[in-house]
Protein backbone atom coordinates (compact mmCIF):
# COMPACT_ATOMS: atom_id res chain seq x y z
CA UNK A 1 0.00 0.00 0.00
CA UNK A 2 1.44 3.38 -1.19
CA UNK A 3 1.80 6.33 1.61
CA UNK A 4 -0.13 9.43 1.14
CA UNK A 5 1.33 12.13 -1.04
CA UNK A 6 2.32 15.30 -0.15
CA UNK A 7 0.29 18.31 -1.83
CA UNK A 8 3.13 19.36 -4.04
CA UNK A 9 2.84 16.24 -5.93
CA UNK A 10 -0.70 15.67 -5.75
CA UNK A 11 -0.81 19.45 -7.32
CA UNK A 12 2.03 18.50 -10.04
CA UNK A 13 0.10 15.07 -10.73
CA UNK A 14 -2.44 17.30 -12.07
CA UNK A 15 -0.61 20.09 -13.60
CA UNK A 16 1.28 17.28 -15.83
CA UNK A 17 -2.52 16.27 -16.74
CA UNK A 18 -3.47 19.63 -17.37
CA UNK A 19 -0.30 19.68 -19.73
CA UNK A 20 -0.96 16.16 -21.47
CA UNK A 21 -4.75 17.69 -22.57
CA UNK A 22 -3.42 20.72 -24.09
CA UNK A 23 -1.17 21.78 -27.26
CA UNK A 24 1.36 24.07 -25.85
CA UNK A 25 5.04 23.57 -25.48
CA UNK A 26 6.45 23.20 -22.45
CA UNK A 27 7.88 26.95 -22.23
CA UNK A 28 4.61 28.09 -23.06
CA UNK A 29 2.76 25.82 -20.34
CA UNK A 30 5.23 26.92 -18.06
CA UNK A 31 4.70 30.16 -18.61
CA UNK A 32 0.52 29.71 -18.10
CA UNK A 33 1.18 27.96 -15.03
CA UNK A 34 3.71 30.45 -13.26
CA UNK A 35 6.08 27.86 -12.43
CA UNK A 36 9.59 27.43 -13.99
CA UNK A 37 11.13 24.84 -16.76
CA UNK A 38 13.43 23.45 -14.26
CA UNK A 39 10.63 22.74 -11.86
CA UNK A 40 8.82 21.18 -15.18
CA UNK A 41 11.45 18.76 -15.89
CA UNK A 42 12.31 17.55 -12.55
CA UNK A 43 8.66 16.84 -11.41
CA UNK A 44 8.30 15.33 -14.67
CA UNK A 45 11.26 12.94 -14.11
CA UNK A 46 10.13 12.31 -10.43
CA UNK A 47 6.90 11.50 -10.58
CA UNK A 48 8.40 9.08 -13.86
CA UNK A 49 6.77 6.49 -15.66
CA UNK A 50 3.91 6.78 -17.98
CA UNK A 51 1.59 8.96 -15.67
CA UNK A 52 3.20 12.00 -17.59
CA UNK A 53 4.51 10.63 -20.74
CA UNK A 54 5.41 12.88 -23.23
CA UNK A 55 3.36 14.30 -25.85
CA UNK A 56 3.89 13.48 -29.58
CA UNK A 57 5.98 16.09 -31.54
CA UNK A 58 3.29 19.01 -33.14
CA UNK A 59 2.23 18.23 -36.39
CA UNK A 60 2.59 20.86 -39.40
CA UNK A 61 -0.16 22.88 -40.43
CA UNK A 62 -2.08 22.73 -43.59
CA UNK A 63 0.06 25.36 -45.06
CA UNK A 64 3.10 23.10 -44.87
CA UNK A 65 4.77 25.10 -41.80
CA UNK A 66 5.49 24.28 -38.45
CA UNK A 67 3.00 25.39 -35.84
CA UNK A 68 5.78 26.58 -33.91
CA UNK A 69 6.51 30.53 -34.70
CA UNK A 70 9.97 31.04 -36.14
CA UNK A 71 10.08 34.19 -33.77
CA UNK A 72 10.75 31.81 -30.58
CA UNK A 73 13.60 29.76 -32.47
CA UNK A 74 15.77 32.72 -33.76
CA UNK A 75 17.80 35.75 -31.79
CA UNK A 76 19.50 38.18 -33.59
CA UNK A 77 22.77 38.43 -33.46
CA UNK A 78 25.52 41.32 -34.31
CA UNK A 79 29.04 39.46 -36.01
CA UNK A 80 31.75 41.88 -36.18
CA UNK A 81 34.97 41.52 -38.10
CA UNK A 82 37.13 42.76 -35.15
CA UNK A 83 37.00 43.82 -31.76
CA UNK A 84 36.00 47.43 -31.19
CA UNK A 85 37.12 49.33 -28.05
CA UNK A 86 34.12 51.83 -27.10
CA UNK A 87 35.09 54.41 -24.31
CA UNK A 88 32.18 56.63 -23.01
CA UNK A 89 33.49 60.25 -21.25
CA UNK A 90 31.73 61.73 -18.13
CA UNK A 91 30.23 64.52 -20.82
CA UNK A 92 28.17 61.49 -22.27
CA UNK A 93 30.67 61.00 -25.78
CA UNK A 94 30.90 57.90 -26.98
CA UNK A 95 34.22 56.49 -28.95
CA UNK A 96 34.45 53.43 -30.67
CA UNK A 97 37.98 52.49 -32.59
CA UNK A 98 39.50 48.99 -33.62
CA UNK A 99 40.62 47.14 -30.25
CA UNK A 100 43.94 46.01 -32.22
CA UNK A 101 44.58 49.73 -33.16
CA UNK A 102 46.61 51.10 -29.39
CA UNK A 103 47.09 54.61 -31.68
CA UNK A 104 43.54 54.98 -32.68
CA UNK A 105 42.88 53.86 -29.05
CA UNK A 106 45.20 56.49 -27.60
CA UNK A 107 44.31 59.58 -30.13
CA UNK A 108 40.57 58.89 -28.91
CA UNK A 109 41.50 59.08 -25.68
CA UNK A 110 43.31 62.44 -25.97
CA UNK A 111 40.90 63.96 -27.67
CA UNK A 112 37.43 63.12 -25.49
CA UNK A 113 39.70 64.49 -22.82
CA UNK A 114 39.14 67.84 -24.43
CA UNK A 115 36.00 67.71 -26.24
CA UNK A 116 35.46 71.53 -26.58
CA UNK A 117 38.91 72.41 -27.80
CA UNK A 118 39.94 74.00 -24.76
CA UNK A 119 43.34 74.51 -23.30
CA UNK A 120 43.33 72.63 -19.66
CA UNK A 121 47.41 73.59 -19.35
CA UNK A 122 47.77 75.70 -16.07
Amino acid sequence: MQGKRNPAETAWRARMARYRGGSLTVAEFCRRERVSVASFYHWRKRLGGSTVASKPPRQRSRGGSPSIRASNLFVPVNVTSSPVAEIEFPNGVRVRVPATNAEAIRAAVLAGGDPLGEDLSC
